[in-house]
Parts: structure tokens; C-alpha cells; sequence
């Protein structure tokens, strides 16, 4: 915003150079980037950040020059010469959506002669970049750029019924701007409207059949809150940017809009003539109070590493408009004052202390602080579950969340969470799978001839709840692609299949506690049918993996083949990580011994891994599948499985006796699963 100093000294007697007040006002946090003359004034450049809407006008800057300098402020104050009737005889107004618009001000200036502004309003107005247009126009520009309060003016004669109503635009609802723009309006638009159409986009600009013309007679004064998200909203769907939308989407004040209208009024009145009629109209449905705060000087001694005088304190935090009261030896009270919406803490009034006692005047040196250490369960699970897959071969990826309905309902069969806002048609919708983002990842890397690969997301899936709010899961998916092996003059090539995929599943679910880790076959719309399994424990589906279908893959440009995994990382998160514990070594050998087996086709090795587990016996140390095949003397529907399995103790020598004894205890646990030894 450009600062002009002379109208700066209106308020506060400023003495420095303006080189000078440049680097001060950057010591308090508001950023000066130049500092140029123009005519007999300099205007200045200030960068004000958005939590501090109370410093864009040039009274703002004042009341931080003057507690900055520890001058006086002067205070605005307004005098009016009001006669004729009362302004509420002459236009009513009318507050349809209080949660939109909190008040709303307005006065009457009758038999004004609008003509060009006056040479000195002229000049103030363009030193900081402001174009005049008329009297009226610049009175009420002048007062914005003062106050920092954003105000209108309407043509009262072209005001239908000579009513105010502020309400939601009906759904295509039109109105042409001030800028000459036929706009068609939203429900989410909220405008001034008279008896019969809309006048103006509230917060954001006029309409232009209701502005201010060489024929005006009546003014109709706007002074209003409107509230910073509707205003903000209403501004970027029309592409629109103004002073006025810039002050109330960031927070205007409250209590600022009836001193901004009676002060315009004045300025209008002593410019272009004219009567102020009697009394303003003030709807102020709902009146608001802010909450004291409690400021501890135990606080600020922690905070800034030094001891601030209570005279100090207060001289500051009164200079920047805060109200402060004692509480005995501990502290104060602090009253904020509606400019200032960014101070809702004691940290914040702190800050404000800290300002203006000058960050390059508190001691430099490293507060004590006693460690904390806090234990953050989960993030140890996630941190095991990435380390496992870094290990495996896996890289991680972070994908966007937001994709086009269309392909998100290719993977899910509910409706997704739509942005009110999207950035674009293919990012109007927030994930319900993160299959998609994967497949786009795998191609992307495909399509630069990085053929292996192996990706892993921590990301989240979004979807409506019951009640219609959104709801978001954490979930982990995998991706893999291209060779295990690639081909070298000691092996022949090995592709990645279902298997490779389920395998590096068990590796990452083996830290956890899981009471029972189940696979079974299963069927997914989008994976293809016969290459789609699960993962379950307890009924939980905690993992979901499989190769995508044809179509998706020609869809996807995928040119080889792609499995893809989806685990509910919320479930798995609710399992512990199994403790670790030392097994030493058995100093005694073991003995192998392999099983022929023959097994009904219908009988998977996991019912058998999980028969051998059973027994629960320590000298069974490990059993896995060798060979597996059928035909010459295996029966139909059965298929011969070779398991070799190590026998071991940890207290002797197993004799050939016990490796029989405890052979024949294997065979007969199996033996209800049909299975049995080969001839």
C-alpha cells in the first residue's frame, strides 16, 4: 500500500526523514520497499502482511508511528451539519442474511453538485495511485485510503423503491459493474439489491446502474461489515480484484463503519455541497464483544529473555488501541479492539510488545528448556512400514489428492468429495482411491523408459459420510512393475508377478501383531479376474492387490504388466508392533527331512502352514513348499507338494526316534485337511 507522508503527519507529528521512517517501519513489521518524492510529499511502499488489515490506511500506520515515536494520536473526529428529515424517512434498509453482512450504515447527502474534485483532493489521491473520477467518488476513495474502511455511493433516485436489501444473488441472477462487465451471479454471491434488482456486489465493487453521474442529486451512503469468505469467495469466482474486496476479505473493522460514514459524508458535503439529512440508518443485528485476555509478566520474561517495565507495556499496548487493567503483581487484562482480529491470544499481545521494544534490543542468547520427550506410537508404526519397503525396493511417492470425477469413478462406486473451488475439471474432486494416482505415476516413469520399478504412497482417500461431511482415511498403496531380476551372464531374467506383490505384503506385515494374517482369493471391479487376492486378520480386509485390468491398462498406456496393492493403513494402525525379542542360537544340529505330500486342489498351503503352527511344538523351526506338481500316479484334482521341514532343539541332539515321533504328529495334524503322504 502507498503511504503518503504528509497525510501521515495529519495524524502523528513525524519528525524523521523518510529515509529514516522507512527503516522504522520496517523494525515493526511493516515492510517499506521504497521511498520516492513526489511533488512536496513522499509516499512510501508498504508491504502490509494479511493478518494486518488495520494497517492498510494511512490512520493505521499513524497509530503505529505514534506509539512508535511515543507522540499523541490525533483522533478522528467528525463534526456533521445535519438538517431536513430523518434519513430513515428517506430510504430503508433491510439485513436478509445477518451472517453475511453483521451491519450495515447508511446516510442520506441531498442536492449535491458532483463535478470535479478540488485541486488538493486531486493531488493527495494520485501521489499514491489513486485515479479521481468525481467529487463523491473521491470523497468516498479519500476516506477508504484514511480510515481503511471500504465505502460506497449510490444514486438514491435510481434506487428502486429507495430500498436497501442485502441478501444471497438468486442462481444466475445478472448485474453489470462498474467496470462496464455483465456478470451472472451465484448463490453464493451476496448483493445490494433495491426493491426490485441487484446494485452492487457487496464488499467488491458497484453496479452501473446505480453510480454516481453528473445528473445525481441524492447520495445514499454505504458504510457496511460484510463478512471476509463470502467476500473472498465472491471475488475470485468473478475474477475481481478491488480496495474494497482487498480490506474485507482480510477482516475490516466492525466498529469503523459509522465514524467512515459520517467523516465521507463531511468530506462529501464540504467537495459538493449538499444537506446531510438527520440520523444515519444503523442494522446491527447482533452485536459483537471480544474476549479479554489475560497478559502475565512471568509470560513475557519466558518469551522474550528479558524484564519489560509495566509503565512500558502498557504505554505500548494502549498506544496500539488495546485497553489494559491491572491484576495485582501478576499481570493485566487486556481488552482488544475490534481493528485488531489478529491478536486472540497472549502470545499475540507479545508480540505487539516485542515490536515496539525493538527485536534488536532483547537479549541474544538460547532460553533453557527442559527436554521433552514424547513417544509417538504411530509414527513408529508408519516409520517401521516405510523402512520395511525402503528395504524391499520400494521408492516413495507424493501424488495430489485431487483428480477428475470421471476416472475417480472408474475405481469407486460412491459419489466423491467435489472442491467448491477446484483449480480445473481434471482437479474437481477429491480422491476415493489412490489407485488411479499410482497408475499415473507407474506410466509417467513407463513413458520415459524406466521400465523397474517399485512405488509406494502414504497418502489419504476421501469420501462422503452418511450425514453428507467428508471423511478422510490413511492409506498406503503399492505399485510395482518390470523385472525382480533383470537377465545377467549368472541368471536368466525374473518379471515381478502376484506373487513377488503378496510376498513383500507378509515382509510389511510382519512387525505387527496381527492375531491371524489370512489370504484368500478375491474379486475386484478393476483388477482382473483370477489376479485379484486379499489380505485379511480377523475379518478385517487389510490389504487388497492384484494386476488391473486390460482396458485400464490400454486406458493408461501401461505396456507391460502392473500390480498394484491398497492397504487400509487406518486398520493396520490400530495393531501393535510386536516386541522384539532375542531366540539365541541352538547349539545342537538340525535335521531336514522333506515330505512328499499329495494335497486336494482346494486346500491352499496356508491351511497347512497354519495346521504345522498349530501344534506348537519348539523343535518344528521352519517348514516351507519346495516343489509343486501334478500328473503321472497324483489323482485328479490333487496336485503333489514336496514341504521340507528343519527339526531342531535347543537342549540336544534329536535322536532319529524323536524326528519320527514328531514327523508322524505333522502327518496326522494334517491329515483332516485331506492331505497325505504320497504312496
Amino acid at each position: 500500500m502507498k503511504i503518503s507522508v504528509n497525510w501521515l503527519k495529519e495524524f502523528v507529528d513525524v519528525t524523521s526523514d523518510p529515509r529514516q521512517l522507512k527503516s522504522d517501519l520496517t523494525m515493526i513489521g511493516l515492510n517499506t520497499e521504497s521511498c520516492a518524492p513526489v511533488g512536496d510529499d513522499w509516499v512510501l511502499d508498504v508491504e502490509v502482511t494479511t493478518n494486518r488489515p488495520d494497517c492498510l490506511s494511512h490512520y493505521g500506520v499513524a497509530r503505529e508511528l505514534a506509539t512508535l515515536y511515543r507522540q499523541p494520536l490525533q483522533r478522528v473526529e467528525v463534526f456533521l451539519k445535519e438538517s431536513g428529515e430523518p434519513t430513515s424517512a428517506a430510504a430503508t434498509v433491510e439485513i436478509a442474511d445477518p451472517d453475511l453482512c453483521a451491519r450495515y450504515c447508511g446516510r442520506i447527502v441531498q442536492k449535491v453538485q458532483v463535478g470535479p474534485s478540488p485541486d488538493w483532493l486531486v493531488k493527495r489521491l494520485e501521489a499514491i495511485g489513486q485515479r479521481s473520477i468525481n467529487n463523491v467518488a473521491d470523497a468516498t476513495n479519500y476516506v477508504l485510503m484514511e480510515l481503511g474502511h471500504p465505502l460506497h455511493a449510490f444514486d438514491l433516485f435510481r434506487l428502486r423503491q429507495h430500498k436497501i436489501i442485502v441478501r444471497r444473488a438468486n442462481p444466475g441472477e445478472p448485474l453489470r459493474t462498474l467496470d462496464g462487465v455483465d456478470r451472472t451471479l451465484t448463490r453464493d454471491s451476496l448483493v445490494i439489491a433495491d426493491g426490485e434488482r441487484p446494485v452492487a456486489l457487496a464488499g467488491v465493487m458497484g453496479g452501473e446502474e446505480s453510480e454516481i453521474s453528473s445528473r445525481t442529486g441524492s447520495v445514499l451512503l454505504e458504510s457496511a461489515w460484510f463478512e471476509p469468505v463470502s467476500v473472498r469467495r465472491t471475488a475470485k469466482s468473478q475474477g475481481m480484484h478491488t480496495e474494497a474486496s482487498h480490506r474485507f476479505e482480510r477482516g475490516a473493522d466492525l466498529e469503523m463503519a459509522p465514524l467512515a460514514l459520517d467523516r465521507a459524508a463531511d468530506l462529501i458535503q464540504k467537495v459538493a455541497g449538499g444537506e446531510i439529512l438527520r440520523k444515519m440508518i444503523d442494522v446491527y443485528p447482533r452485536p459483537e464483544s471480544r474476549k479479554d485476555l489475560l497478559l502475565r509478566r512471568s509470560e513475557i520474561a519466558r518469551i522474550l529473555g528479558t524484564e519489560v517495565a509495566w509503565e512500558e507495556v502498557e504505554r505500548i499496548l494502549c498506544g496500539l488501541g488495546f485497553q489494559t487493567e491491572r491484576q495485582g503483581t501478576e499481570g493485566w487484562r487486556v481488552s482488544p479492539p475490534s481493528f485488531r482480529l489478529d491478536v486472540s491470544r497472549e502470545i499475540d499481545l507479545i508480540e505487539e510488545v516485542a515490536r515496539h521494544v525493538g527485536y534488536d534490543r532483547l537479549p541474544a542468547r538460547v532460553r533453557p528448556a527442559p527436554p521433552r520427550v514424547e513417544r509417538d506410537i504411530t509414527r513408529e508404526k508408519i516409520m517401521a512400514v516405510s523402512s520395511l519397503l525402503v528395504g524391499l525396493g520400494y521408492h516413495e511417492i507424493i501424488a495430489p489428492a485431487m483428480v477428475d470425477p470421471a476416472e475417480n469413478q472408474r475405481f469407486a462406486d460412491c459419489a466423491p468429495v467435489m472442491l467448491a473451488n477446484p483449480l480445473s475439471q481434471d482437479a474437481s474432486a477429491m480422491r476415493s482411491s489412490a489407485v488411479p494416482s499410482m497408475l499415473r505415476a507407474i506410466r509417467w516413469n513407463l513413458d520415459r523408459d524406466l521400465r523397474d520399478v517399485k512405488f509406494c504412497e502414504f497418502g489419504k482417500t476421501y469420501s462422503l459420510t452418511t450425514e453428507g461431511t467428508p471423511e478422510e482415511r490413511r492409506v498406503l498403496t503399492l505399485g510395482a512393475t518390470g523385472h525382480r531380476r533383470p537377465a545377467s551372464v549368472h541368471d536368466s531374467e525374473k518379471v515381478v508377478d502376484f506373487f513377488d506383490l503378496k510376498g513383500d505384503l507378509g515382509t510389511m506385515f510382519a512387525p505387527f501383531d496381527l492375531p491371524k494374517l489370512d489370504f484368500e482369493p478375491s474379486s475386484c471391479p478393476y483388477y482382473e479376474e483370477g489376479c485379484c487376492g486379499r489380505l485379511t486378520s480377523q475379518g478385517i480386509a487389510l490389504a487388497v492387490f492384484g494386476q488391473p485390468r486390460q482396458d485400464l491398462a490400454r486406458e493408461y498406456k501401461l505396456r507391460q504388466a502392473v500390480w498394484v496393492a491398497e492397504i487400509d493403513l487406518e486398520h493396520l494402525l490400530n495393531f501393535s508392533l510386536r516386541p522384539r525379542q532375542f531366540r539365541p542360537f541352538s547349539k545342537f544340529p538340525a535335521v531336514e527331512r522333506d515330505f512328499s505330500l499329495v494335497v486336494p486342489d482346494g486346500v491352499p498351503y496356508a491351511r497347512l502352514a497354519a495346521a504345522v503352527a498349530g501344534l506348537d511344538l519348539e523343535e518344528i523351526r521352519r517348514h516351507r513348499p519346495v516343489d509343486r506338481f501334478r500328473g503321472g500316479a497324483i489323482a485328479a484334482q490333487h496336485h503333489g507338494l514336496l514341504l521340507r521341514v528343519t527339526f531342531q532343539s535347543q537342549t540336544h541332539t534329536l535322536t532319529s526316534e524323536e524326528v519320527g515321533g514328531l514327523s508322524q504328529r505333522l502327518l496326522a495334524v494334517l491329515e483332516p485337511l485331506g492331505v497325505r503322504l504320497r504312496g
